[in-house]
Formats: structure tokens, C-alpha cells, sequence
């Protein structure tokens, strides 16, 4: 199959994967993970035209996770009730402002946009740098509601929370909604700063054209680690909170806990201090993580001593006789990158290709754009040396999940293995053994750390039969046969 074929399939996959809403979500005991950022606001507008609701009708979060409760899609847990209380708190005062707004006339963006605008000095990134303690001014009585910041552990269900909140929302609200992922969100914003360069403060006018299409921002797995980011994080939300921007965020982290022992972290704290005041922090307070309870499947994850011939075979019956040759794709902000093999709609890449390189999410995203299955050869077990590599392990799995790319590969051990020697400085004295604390092989990366549990959570479920018909829906709904068939063997029979 060409490529272009290859994203028309992969196009058509993603309209037919529409009708199926509760598909998105845990079921029943073992974890069905949401559909990616990219299908939640067209979720959400489903959602609200297959009850055939008018434009400003909906059921809200608590209606429809008692509703999937009820129909066994959703398992009981005490922690995900007392979050879902507080996505019906933002939800009923979204409504009650939007109510408060009607006799202006003005949608949730439209007031949004009319806020009171504050101009700034000129200059270009070393205004945005300069200006990072000055504020946006707010309006004089701001209408925004108060946004959620939810941390907790991988796959306590923050997502698919968050995804269910979306599909809740009236279509009115919808309108003015933008569900996507941190990354997905940070690109964008870098690839804005560059195309508005030339103009006084560019950072300013991001935001405002932000603000101008989305007065609710969802914001999946906030995590950061790049200074690029750090040092603009706090004057883009302050501008979009001083133009009555909501943000519900999903992180591993509590706010304080955010880009710890980065580099100027001076420069990101007044951000935490803000998103405290403007979001209610909630924990979940959940060690459970319902990804693993996913039935696994075969043939996607070799470890054997034969791992390299085994990935090569797999590669080869993927490929379904197609030519296998390098291709080269676009990468946002006008670069490009080869794919070393690719045939038909899978690509075959090594761990040092991918990881060793200067690579970042623009780069794995241009990969997850451009077929549908990866083929990894080599992941290492992570150490000292490596742990450069491990970080932009962890952005390439975050951007393969979300775009729920089929992965198969090869590595030195279980997800587990990979990142044993990876421990977060407050544990480090409890989780390692007293001769193995002076080895160069560990890595006391807080950071790094945490994150990790968020990778191997998700390197098991792309293993699972619920991840693998998350992707044939979303990407080749030829498979969904194979795996309802076998499906705990049909990794293997595909």
C-alpha cells in the first residue's frame, strides 16, 4: 500500500470510528483506553447530535459517567467519582456563565475575544523573555470559571475523564472547546512564535488568536522538560486567563512538582502560582492503573536473544509484499526527516536513529502522521550514558499512544527493565540496593522518574487487544475481523 493510500485508510478509519463512543473508554474490568486528542471535539459534537439534543442542551460529566456505570462500561472507584464531581463543578459554571452572557448575545469565544486588550513592549523572543514577570490585565470582572488540574498516577482514568467531559459538553460549548495534547499544543504555539516573528509581541498575539477559537482549553499529560517551553508557559496562560480562558489539565505531577531542577526554574514558578489560583488542584489519589489489566496480545514486543531476527520477520509479513524503500516527510517549521524502511503502511526504524539523534515531538509526530505501524529496533536499558535518549524515548511512546500507532520492537527487557536503574531522588535510598548506589549505570532523575511509570504504563497496554482495535479503528478497520476472531493471538495472525 502507498502512502497515500496509507492516510486515506487511515482517514476513513477515523470517520468510521465516530458512532462507537463507549469504545473510548475503560470497560468493564479491563482497560479500553480513549481514542486520541485529535477525535475528542468531534466526539463531543456527536455526542450531542446522536441524542438529537438541541444546540444547548447536554447531560453533563455526572449524568454520563453514572449512565456508563450503570451499563457496566465503567467499573466503581471512589477516586474517579470524587473527580468527576469536580468536572461537573467547571462544567455547571460553564453553563452558568454561558446563561450569564446571553443577553450580550456573545458565545463562550465571542466574550472570550472581546476582553480588554494591554499593549506590550516591542521585541521579538527577547521581549517574551524580558516581560516573563509582567501580567496580562485582566479583565475588570473576569468570566471565566476555574479550571481543573488532575495528577495522578498512569492510567487511573485522567483521560478518559477528561475525554468524557468533552463528549458532555452541548454543541454551542463545543464550539469553543480545544481538547489536544501538551505537545500537540506546544508545537503549535512554536510554530505560531515563528510565523508571527515580525510583529511587537508575538507571544501576545498567539495567545489572542488562541483565545479567539477556544474559551475552554483541555490539555492532556502536562509534563514539562523543555526550557523552550519553561520560559514561555506563564505569559502565554496569563494571557489567556486574562482573556477568560478555562483550562482543565490532566499531569503525573502536582503543579509544584512541575519542570523540578530545570534549568532558570525561576522563570516558570510564578506560572504554578497562577494555575493554583486559576485551576482547583485535585489529586487522585489512585494506585491503580487499569492499562494493566488490558488482555495482552503476541508477536508486538521481542526480548528473546533472536530479537532482531524475530522484529525483521515481523517487519517483512507487514509490509504485505510492498516494495521497502526510504521515504522522506515534512516536519513542521519546514524541515523534514527520512524513514530509513518503510513498505506498505509500516516503517522500520532503530532505537539509535530515532532516539540518539537530535530529534524532538515535531519529528515523531511527522513518523505517527505518516504510517500507521512502527517497527523499533534496539531499546536499551536506560542508564547514566543513555538517559538523553530515555527523554526522547518518553516524548516518541507519548506521540505514538496518542496517535495510537501500532508498535512493534525489540528491547534488552520488559518495559519494566528498561527503566530500572531510573529512581526519583526522594525513593533513591529505599529503592536501591545499598552496592548499586555509587554504580554509573543509576540515574536519580526526578523527572525522569516519574514519568517513566507513565511509559511502561503505556508500552503494556500498545501491547493489549483493546489498544490494537483502538488502532484498527482509527487506522485500518480491515484488522477488526483478525482480532475479534483471535483476540488475544492476532497480533500475530495480522
Amino acid at each position: 500500500m502507498s502512502t497515500q493510500a496509507c492516510r486515506r485508510a487511515r482517514s476513513t478509519a477515523r470517520t468510521a470510528t465516530l458512532p462507537s463512543l463507549p469504545a473510548f473508554f475503560y470497560q468493564g474490568g479491563r482497560a479500553s483506553s480513549s481514542d486520541a486528542a485529535s477525535l475528542a471535539t468531534e466526539l463531543a459534537g456527536l455526542a450531542a447530535a446522536g441524542t438529537g439534543e438541541s444546540p444547548g442542551e447536554s447531560e453533563g460529566p455526572r449524568r454520563k459517567y453514572d449512565a456508563m456505570i450503570a451499563r457496566g462500561e465503567l467499573r466503581q472507584d471512589s477516586n474517579q467519582a470524587r473527580t468527576v464531581d469536580q468536572l461537573e463543578r467547571v462544567y455547571q459554571d460553564l453553563v452558568a456563565s454561558r446563561l450569564s452572557r446571553s443577553g450580550s448575545g456573545l458565545t463562550l469565544v465571542d466574550a472570550s475575544s472581546s476582553t480588554k486588550q494591554t499593549r506590550r513592549r516591542t521585541g521579538w523572543w527577547g521581549s517574551i523573555v524580558d516581560s516573563l514577570g509582567d501580567r496580562h490585565e485582566p479583565s475588570s470582572a473576569p468570566l471565566a470559571p476555574r479550571g481543573l488540574y488532575m495528577y495522578g498516577g498512569p492510567g487511573c482514568g485522567k483521560t478518559m475523564l477528561m475525554d468524557m467531559f468533552a463528549s458532555s459538553l452541548p454543541r454551542d460549548m463545543v464550539k469553543g472547546m480545544e481538547r489536544v495534547h501538551y505537545h500537540d499544543f506546544m508545537l503549535d504555539v512554536h510554530e505560531s512564535l515563528q510565523e508571527h516573528r515580525a510583529t511587537p509581541d508575538p507571544l501576545q498575539k498567539v495567545a489572542k488568536d488562541i483565545a479567539a477559537k477556544s474559551s475552554l482549553i483541555c490539555l492532556d499529560e502536562l509534563f514539562v522538560s523543555d526550557i523552550a517551553d519553561a520560559t514561555i508557559l506563564h505569559r502565554l496562560f496569563d494571557n489567556l486567563w486574562g482573556r477568560d480562558v478555562t483550562l482543565i489539565t490532566t499531569s503525573n505531577r502536582r503543579p509544584d512538582h512541575l519542570y523540578e531542577n530545570g534549568l532558570q526554574r525561576q522563570l516558570f514558578l510564578p506560572f504554578i502560582e497562577t494555575i493554583k489560583t486559576r485551576c482547583v488542584i485535585h489529586d487522585m489519589e489512585s494506585d491503580r492503573d487499569y492499562r494493566k489489566l488490558a488482555h495482552h496480545a503476541e508477536g508486538l514486543y521481542f526480548t528473546s536473544q533472536f530479537r532482531e531476527q524475530e522484529l525483521e520477520e515481523r517487519f517483512i509479513e507487514l509490509t504485505n509484499n510492498n516494495p521497502i524503500g526510504a521515504i522522506t516527510v515534512d516536519v513542521e517549521m519546514g524541515r523534514s526527516l527520512v524513514l530509513h524502511r518503510t513498505g506498505g503502511c509500516v516503517a522500520y526504524e532503530t532505537f539509535a536513529d530515532l532516539c540518539e539523534k537530535p530529534l524532538g515531538a515535531a519529528d515523531y509526530m511527522a513518523v505517527a502522521h505518516s504510517k500507521h505501524t512502527l517497527a523499533l529496533s534496539g531499546i536499551p536499558k536506560f542508564d547514566e550514558k543513555s538517559r538523553p535518549y530515555a527523554y526522547r524515548f518518553v516524548t516518541l511512546i507519548d506521540i505514538l499512544y496518542e496517535n495510537r500507532i501500532r508498535l512493534i520492537c525489540s528491547a534488552e527487557g520488559r518495559p519494566e527493565a528498561l527503566f530500572e536503574n531510573i529512581h526519583v531522588y526522594d525513593r533513591q535510598p529505599r529503592d536501591v540496593a545499598p552496592e548499586a548506589r555509587n554504580s554509573s549505570d543509576i540515574v536519580i532523575d526526578d523527572n525522569l522518574g516519574f514519568v517513566k511509570e507513565r511509559t511502561i504504563s503505556r508500552l503494556i497496554e500498545m501491547q493489549s487487544n483493546e489498544y490494537l482495535v483502538d488502532h484498527a479503528n482509527r487506522h485500518a478497520p480491515e484488522l477488526l475481523k483478525a482480532l475479534e476472531s483471535h483476540p488475544t493471538r492476532s497480533a500475530r495472525k495480522r
